[in-house]
């Protein structure tokens, strides 16, 4: 065992030289003691000067161990950057026109709740990226964001009015009112945004040559929503009631769409008022309803359309009647003054100035006898009373009545009938509804709109056939949708780093690593260890295997343990090539040898 043992010295191939060569093909030159092996590319022929202290630092050990790692670290950072760059969000300004008040608080406020505000440096407003926009707007509104702004009244504070005109004073006053007005009317919960135009005159200090102001107001609802005739006449009046001298008739509103919203009571000179307009298609749309829910289960929801028109009287009338004895009674006494009036003169007699000295009459039994010259006066005077039936009504006829009524109803034809009484396919024929039920439907519709012939009223029933409705495909192609495009820009950006490594890393890397010596042949292995000198043959042969000492070949060994078997120690020559085998054996499964060794120390 000493022989063996000292026959296996590192002596033994300090002249073998190391042959090899790289990954990529290219020779090898010998090193010397201390030293890896050195690359022989391109970089060599440049200068010294230039590239020397570099080639000096990769030709060091320690780099050519950690230059693999370092180039795989730079091509991570560089897959990075490249993903960060791609995936860069748009950003959009958010509530632009907010004092720097606001401005912080709602940056905070952005900043806190996640939503990665920016502050853009060219304009001064805080913006987020695209997709959180409407989420950012809805969260500073819920923190009641902004909450002040520098329009309206407030805005005239920070103006001079020293060097500055009545008419402009006049200019600015109107502008602010506008803006105060405006944002008085957003407040209301359906309105979004709105603009008011006030024409305000100068007054003359004569009542009678002064020119009411008139106002103008755009609306935009919310989308979804519409203004209510309510909220229309409370805009009206909000105006009205704001502007000295200003009347609801001067007041106007329109809305984003250009249509004119304002409700006037007024009589229109060409038709209808806004409410009897109103009010006769509500009426339409009642009895188009009740058509399509008499039919709707008989032909389907589909398969039916109706239009009404009714022809409504507004004509307001107020009479008022009296009547007279309408029982025929006569009339009736209800009071009577009765008055009689006499006077008695007599005749004049004697000497006209003077005394007359005839005597009087002598007195008789009778008072009503009176001397022949004596004059009598009766005056009689009766007033009646009297009571007559008598009743005065006053009568206003209903607005909105039914003068003529109009209906027409298209019903679909029923689909092609497919198959015979039988149940068997047969060739599509016609199967359309037939008179008799086409008059049962007509009847149906009188009876649900009220139909009166003396009135005029027309009610039409039509079978037809209906054009299938095109259908909108509302979808986003693929490559339009956001979501796709960003996975495709993902999953390129990773084949693109993977064929990188691939092509550019991987080679690189294999080229700074050493080569894999190829296996050494067990045979040839269990010679050295027994021997422990080696001939000719077999040191070329470890030179061809890329061995360099004892200690790399054993390494080289160890994963061949295995294939050496138990027939090997019958070709051992000595004693000590048995043990060095049994060695082997023993160090490749030490259970297994403990296990037999046990067994024998049993039997024995």
């Amino acid at each position: 065992m000493a022989t063996a043992a000292a026959s296996f010295q590192p002596n033994n191939f300090a002249n073998v030289p190391n042959v090899g060569g790289n990954a990529a093909g290219g020779a090898l030159t010998t090193g010397g003691p201390g030293t890896g092996l050195s690359t022989n590319d391109g970089m060599a022929s440049l200068p010294a000067g230039v590239l020397g202290p570099l080639q000096q630092m990769l030709q060091q050990p320690g780099m050519k161990k950690a230059m693999p790692f370092v180039l795989m670290g730079f091509a991570l950072l560089a897959f990075i950057i490249i993903y960060l760059t791609m995936n860069v969000p748009n950003y959009r300004p958010i509530m632009p026109g907010m004092n720097e008040a606001d401005q912080q608080t709602a940056f905070e406020a952005l900043k806190q709740s996640d939503f990665k505000p920016v502050l853009d440096s060219g304009t001064g407003q805080i913006t987020v990226p695209t997709n959180k926009y409407h989420e950012a707007r809805i969260f500073l509104a819920s923190k009641g964001l902004p909450k002040t702004s520098n329009t309206g009244i407030d805005s005239l504070k920070d103006q001079s009015a020293m060097t500055t005109s009545q008419f402009m004073e006049q200019v600015r006053y109107t502008a602010a009112m506008e803006q105060e007005l405006a944002r008085s009317i957003t407040q209301i919960d359906s309105i979004h945004s709105a603009r008011v135009h006030l024409a305000m005159p100068k007054q003359s200090v004569f009542v009678r040559d002064r020119t009411p102001p008139k106002a103008s107001v755009v609306v935009t609802p919310f989308p979804g929503r519409f203004v209510s005739p309510t909220q229309v006449q409370a805009m009206v009046h909000l105006v009205a009631s704001s502007v000295p001298l200003m009347s609801t008739e001067n007041v106007t509103i329109v809305d984003n769409q250009g249509k004119l919203i304002t409700d006037t009571n007024a009589e229109s000179a060409l038709g209808l008022t806004s409410a009897q307009t109103q009010h006769k298609q509500k009426m339409e749309d009642v009895y188009r309803q009740r058509v399509v829910q008499i039919l709707a289960p008989i032909v389907g929801d589909a398969n039916v359309r109706s239009q009404v028109n009714m022809s409504l009287d507004f004509t307001q009338t107020e009479t008022t009647t009296e009547d007279f004895d309408n029982r025929k009674e006569g009339p009736k006494t209800r009071s009577e003054a009765l008055s009689e009036d006499k006077n008695t003169l007599k005749d004049s007699t004697g000497v006209p100035g003077a005394l007359s000295n005839t005597p009087p009459v002598a007195p008789t039994a009778n008072p009503a006898s009176t001397a022949a010259g004596d004059k009598t006066t009766s005056t009689n005077r009766t007033t009646r009373n009297f009571e007559l039936d008598r009743s005065v009504r006053y009568v206003k006829t209903a607005t909105g009545t039914v003068e003529r009524l109009s209906v027409a109803v298209v019903i679909n034809e029923r689909p092609p009938q497919t198959k015979n009484e039988k149940g068997e396919p047969m060739d599509p024929k016609p199967n359309p509804y037939t008179e008799e039920e086409v008059t049962r439907m007509q009847s149906l519709v009188r009876g649900v709109v009220g139909f009166n012939e003396a009135r005029g009223d027309v009610v039409a029933v039509v079978q037809a056939k209906f054009e299938p409705e095109l259908v909108i495909d509302m979808s986003v192609p693929w490559y339009k949708d956001e979501v796709v495009v960003n996975n495709l820009k993902t999953g390129l950006l990773g084949l693109l780093f993977v064929a990188f490594i691939m092509m550019v890393i991987r080679p690189a890397v294999m080229h700074f690593m050493p080569p894999p010596p190829p296996p050494v042949d067990p045979a040839l292995a269990a010679a050295v260890l027994a021997d422990g000198e080696l001939s000719e043959a077999d040191k070329k042969a470890l030179q061809e295997g890329g061995a360099e000492s004892m200690e790399e070949l054993k390494a080289k060994m160890m994963p061949k343990k295995s294939n050496i078997s138990a027939e090997m120690l019958d070709t051992a020559n000595t004693y000590d090539d048995k043990v060095a085998l049994v060695r082997i054996i023993v160090a490749d499964d030490a259970a297994r040898v403990a296990s037999v060794l046990k067994n024998m120390i049993k039997a024995s």
